[in-house]
């Protein structure tokens, strides 16, 4: 039985190097930049004339150590977003504040000075660690103090949110009645 020579054309390695970073990170888009950047690093050591005798073994292990990159360098983490353009007309906005606006000044209100710190540098940091470090805590303290954050707006979500129904409530009944 006779073995099939390892692929060289570009579009196959692309398949493959895609297969291999999405059992990484398990991302779709992720995985896709991590498979391009293994199958560039290999037409460059092609062009090099450094090619690798065995190219799909070579760039499926490329593209794992790039997915493992990917997610270690917080190059797929999310820019903090200008407030303006989160806003979105929503149900009953035009009689009062967002809702969004009434949770954030209740969690504020609820939080501790050092809960609040570690609230700010969340929304403004673009990782993390970055985070972290702006408020002098280690990553690990910092992921509970933002779990604790969010137990608590959650609490006060389904506090207003509970509020605003039974509101609505009392105004169906009166209008019916």
């Amino acid at each position: 039985m006779c073995a099939t020579p390892p692929s060289t054309d570009p579009t196959r390695l692309l398949h493959v190097a895609y297969r291999a970073a999405a059992r990484v990170v398990r991302n779709r888009v992720l995985a896709e930049e991590a498979g391009e950047r293994a199958v560039h690093r290999y037409l460059l050591a092609v062009i090099a004339g450094r090619s690798p005798d065995k190219p799909e073994a070579w760039v499926r292990t490329v593209a794992r150590r790039a997915a493992c990159a990917i997610l270690r360098n917080g190059w797929a983490r999310v820019q903090p977003i200008a407030e303006d353009a989160l806003s979105v007309a929503e149900p009953g906005a035009e009689s009062g504040p967002r809702l969004a606006d009434r949770v954030r000044t209740l969690v504020v209100a609820a939080l501790t000075p050092r809960q609040r710190d570690a609230l700010d540098a969340a929304l403004t940091c673009r990782t993390t660690r970055d985070a972290a470090r702006a408020c002098g805590m280690e990553p690990r303290d910092f992921r509970r103090y933002l779990a604790a954050i969010s137990q608590r707006a959650r609490c006060l979500v389904a506090a207003v949110i509970g509020a605003d129904l039974r509101r609505d409530r009392v105004l169906d009944r009166q209008s019916a009645g």
